[in-house]
């Protein structure tokens, strides 16, 4: 079972932890709906989704049955611990007239530093350094790259710029090992369709990842609508772009005679909505990816959340307080903000992510 930032804080008696939940999700479009699951252990050993099986017609009575797997792939996932100390000097709780309101600003400042590095580590994280792999890791797949040696069960896209919603299984090779062609075959577009690659044959299998152009191009209605259908099994339940993103998408939207419609979002905000996607801006989606010659290239994120889509991993306590009280090194006392969490992706037709944005 899953569960919200906001729900669990409502599951709360402690008023300090409550408050800092509440600093943490009131500037977060993601922590707002992103649900955790609460397990117990140091990681999820989980099956990703990555093909449905195959079905099909049968004459009755005389059909000859043909059996069709699906595919997962084992993935494991290791909580990380994410925190801070935040010290409160005695002195100044001595000297002015409202404690709390000293200690409320120091530990509301930690807790949006930790909202600010989840929301990095939630799109950036490389899987090292303590930090758990984010979507553009979990989204990216390898480029094709001439004369390579593939083994059956290999995975490629396009090269880069070039990617086109679709990954590329080796399904055949003349023998173990062997290379593929010095050109780029033509990629199918179609699921389940082959190309011969040399002594490599390629299949067609629904993918994640949309490039723009060899060196990115200017964001489009067409680009994003494509980025959309490559979310599966329903509408993505946001799209996640960065705040130049956005002014771009209005300035296209108003150029088209419409505006974007609006909701009221948890703390009675105003989210803007496509196509009846909830848009979330934030700081973390980068500006500067590169692609191709480009190095101002931007990227949208489109999922579903939820066990089966994107899913946050947390220990069963979620976000935890301590009061460690007095220190022995300086005139302070301290109180930990810790929370041990990670990311998990369920199904790779659940998100998807379009690369190679520019202004």
């Amino acid at each position: 079972m899953s569960i919200s930032l906001a729900e669990a804080s409502k599951l709360s008696t402690d008023v300090l932890l409550q408050g800092i939940i509440e600093t943490i999700i009131k500037d977060s479009p993601i922590l707002q709906e992103l649900p955790f699951i609460q397990i117990v252990g140091t990681s999820l050993k989980y099956n990703r989704e990555k093909t449905l099986p195959g079905v099909g017609w049968y004459a009755p009575v005389s059909g000859t049955w043909t059996q069709s797997e699906p595919e997962f792939e084992q993935v494991t996932a290791t909580l990380q611990i994410l925190g801070g100390d935040a010290d409160v000097d005695n002195f100044l709780k001595s000297t002015r007239s409202n404690i709390q309101d000293l200690e409320t600003a120091v530990i509301e400042q930690k807790a949006k530093a930790i909202q600010h590095e989840f929301e990095n580590a939630f799109l950036n994280g490389s899987g090292a350094s303590e930090q758990p792999s984010g979507l553009y890791v979990l989204l990216s797949d390898t480029a094709w790259v001439a004369d390579t040696v593939t083994a059956v069960g290999d995975i490629v896209v396009p090269t880069e710029g070039l990617e086109n919603g679709f990954r590329y299984e080796c399904t055949a090779a003349a023998g173990d090992k062997k290379t593929h062609g010095t050109t780029e075959p033509t990629w199918p577009t179609q699921e389940g369709a082959t190309v011969v690659d040399d002594q490599v044959t390629w299949t067609c299998k629904y993918g994640h990842w949309q490039g723009t152009g060899a060196n990115g191009a200017t964001l489009s209605l067409n680009n994003l609508d494509k980025l959309i259908d490559l979310v599966r099994g329903g509408k993505p339940d946001m799209l996640l772009m960065s705040k130049r993103s956005r002014r771009k998408l209005q300035s296209l939207i108003r150029a088209s005679g419409a505006v974007l419609e609006t909701r009221p979002g948890m703390f009675m905000e105003q989210v803007q909505l496509y196509n009846g996607i909830p848009i979330a801006v934030n700081d973390w989606v980068k500006d500067d990816y590169t692609v191709g010659t480009s190095d101002v290239c931007s990227a949208i994120f489109a999922f579903q959340m939820g066990e089966g889509g994107v899913c946050g991993l947390s220990s069963p306590e979620m976000l935890q307080v301590e009061r460690l009280g007095s220190l022995e090194t300086k005139d302070a006392t301290r109180t930990r903000v810790k929370w041990y969490v990670s990311l998990a992706l369920f199904s790779t037709v659940k998100a998807a992510m379009m690369t190679g944005v520019l202004d």
